[in-house]
């Protein structure tokens, strides 16, 4: 569910279109990337941060030391760390953490995000993305069209790039226009505009990776916030089929002993609504299933952040190959560390991904 490899397309769009978003010397230096991590005697101590978001589900602090613990189990047995204690995980809300970087940065960013939430989307836009990373990938189109067709909400008139393009696009845009409509317990949208509070993008991808950017004094940061969003830039298939949303990303942060955060949503993982139950196979989850298999995730994108491992596609063992859709149940019962160590593949060698500096 990572988004590096187009959040470098991202980043110059940013840059085309609004040149003064950052101080003098942080807009991306073509080719610059986070350096590999440090790792003193196998043992790693990340400072921890919750956003919390009071309108969606409650997560204690038990909860978050299951989702670390889980988490620190896979990162043991894949990568050979262990991760100490966080002690006291401290929570901060979203509305605090959001209100500056909108305020500061949102006319600009606005240009790269489409606002679904209005209405206000320009779909062939995304459509013309989508070609484009269609055709960059190794995969033929029969193979990219194989792995789509049990997620697309339409058939295909036939197999072939046009009416892939248009069936993934309308995937996207149902899943995604879901949350306007779909409600929490107050009765308000998952996304959307609620009396009383902020109109902040909270949920918009851009804002988190940007988060990261700003210096966040944290490594590892959890949130019950649902991210789903749609950029006009070359967003990825499996991003697409899933509606836009992201459930972790590792991103470039200056603050950080590693040189980059990672953030992970419990959302997908916590909600019943029936458009994730669909995704995760129609599939419930009991908490504790939840939030271990939450930490599964986190343990993927410290793969990312501690290594910078790459996605091995052809191997199912591996903790660093995404889940199908938001299928994480049938994914972890994959994993296995003897079948998939580091440096066993290209894209389990140590710096095959590149995080990009900004």
């Amino acid at each position: 569910m990572n988004r590096q490899t187009f959040v470098r397309s991202l980043l110059l769009a940013m840059v085309i279109v609004a040149a003064a978003l950052f101080p003098a010397g942080a807009i991306l230096a073509e080719g610059s990337s986070v350096p590999l991590p440090k790792i003193e005697n196998e043992r790693i101590e990340p400072r921890v941060i919750y956003i919390e978001n009071p309108r969606f589900p409650k997560v204690s602090q038990e909860d978050l030391h299951r989702v670390y613990r889980s988490a620190a189990v896979l990162v043991r047995a894949h990568f050979g760390l262990t991760m100490e204690n966080p002690g006291n995980i401290a929570t901060r809300n979203i509305d605090h953490v959001f209100s500056r970087m909108a305020a500061r940065e949102r006319p600009r960013l606005d240009e790269i995000i489409g606002d679904f939430k209005s209405g206000n989307v320009d779909w062939d836009r995304v459509r013309g993305s989508l070609v484009k990373q269609i055709k960059k990938q190794k995969d033929p189109l029969a193979k990219q069209i194989a792995f789509a067709r049990p997620y697309l909400t339409e058939p295909l008139a036939t197999d072939d790039l046009d009416s892939f393009v248009r069936a993934v696009t309308a995937t996207f845009k149902a899943r995604l226009t879901h949350w306007t409509t779909a409600t929490l317990a107050d009765g308000h949208p998952v996304i959307g505009s609620v009396p009383g509070r902020p109109d902040l993008p909270i949920n918009e991808w851009v804002y988190w990776s940007l988060m990261a950017k700003r210096g966040i004094e944290a490594e590892i940061i959890l949130t019950n916030q649902l991210v789903a969003s749609v950029e006009y830039v070359e967003v990825p298939v499996h991003t697409s089929l899933r509606g836009g949303i992201t459930g972790g990303s590792t991103e470039y942060n200056p603050s950080s002993q590693f040189g980059s955060s990672v953030w992970v949503s419990l959302f997908p993982y916590l909600s019943e609504d029936p458009q994730i139950r669909e995704l995760r196979g129609g599939r419930s989850y009991t908490r504790d299933q939840a939030l271990r298999l939450a930490g599964a995730m986190l343990a993927h994108e410290m793969g990312h952040q501690l290594f910078h491992l790459g996605h091995p596609w052809s191997n199912e063992a591996c903790v660093m190959r995404p889940a199908e859709a938001l299928d994480f149940a049938a994914w972890i019962g994959k994993f296995d560390a003897e079948r998939c160590r580091i440096g066993s593949s290209p894209a389990m060698t140590p710096g095959a991904l590149k995080i990009p500096v900004w």
